[in-house]
C-alpha cells in the first residue's frame, strides 16, 4: 500500500510542478501578445482563450500537490486547545468529509467533461475554442486530489497522524 501513496503523492507532486509551469507559459503569452499588438497591431489569435484553458490547469492540476504539501489555509482557534487523540479524530472526519465532497465533485465535473467532449463544446467569440480541454483537466485534477485525500485518510485512521509535509514518510502496516 505505501507504494501506492508514494506513486499517488510523486504524481501530485508533478501535477504542481506541472501547474506551476503554466504560470511561466502564460506569463510568455500575455507579454507576446501584448508586444505584438502594440509594436506590430498584430495580437495572437485565441492568445486570451488558451491563457484561459491554461489557467484552469495552474489552479486544479495544483490542488493535490497543495493538499500533499499540506499547504492548505486553516483557521485552528479551537483545534490547537484539543487533546492529541481528539485532534486526530477531527482530523481524520475532516479529511474523510473532504473526500465525500471532493468525489461527489469528480463525479459530476467527470459527466459534464464527457458530455461536453462528446458534444464537441466550443465557446463564441472573437475565435471558436474548445471547452471540453478545460472540463477534463477539472475533473482530472479533481481525481487526483481525491486520491490524495483517500491516501491522508487512511493514513489518519491507521496511523492516528498525516505523512509529514515534504517528506517520503514510511507508511508501516498498511496493506503490508
Amino acid at each position: 500500500m505505501r507504494h501506492v501513496f508514494r506513486l499517488i503523492e510523486k504524481i501530485s507532486d508533478f501535477l504542481g510542478g506541472l501547474s506551476g509551469f503554466t504560470t511561466l507559459v502564460i506569463t510568455v503569452i500575455v507579454i507576446l501578445d501584448i508586444a505584438l499588438r502594440t509594436l506590430l497591431n498584430a495580437p495572437i489569435p485565441g492568445a486570451t482563450e488558451f491563457s484561459t484553458l491554461l489557467l484552469v490547469a495552474l489552479v486544479y492540476l495544483g490542488l493535490a500537490s497543495v493538499q500533499a504539501g499540506k499547504a492548505n489555509f486553516s483557521v485552528e482557534i479551537i483545534v490547537v486547545h484539543l487533546p492529541p487523540s481528539v485532534r486526530r479524530v477531527q482530523e481524520a472526519l475532516v479529511t474523510l468529509l473532504s473526500a465525500a465532497a471532493i468525489g461527489l465533485l469528480v463525479w459530476f465535473t467527470g459527466k459534464e467533461a464527457w458530455t461536453s467532449t462528446m458534444r464537441g463544446e466550443m465557446t463564441f467569440g472573437a475565435i471558436i475554442f474548445p471547452v471540453w480541454p478545460s472540463r477534463i483537466i477539472v475533473t482530472f485534477g479533481l481525481a487526483i486530489l481525491w486520491l490524495q485525500l483517500v491516501c491522508d485518510a487512511l493514513r489518519l485512521i491507521f496511523h492516528g497522524l498525516p505523512a509529514p509535509a515534504g517528506e517520503d514518510a514510511e507508511i508501516k502496516g498498511v496493506g503490508q
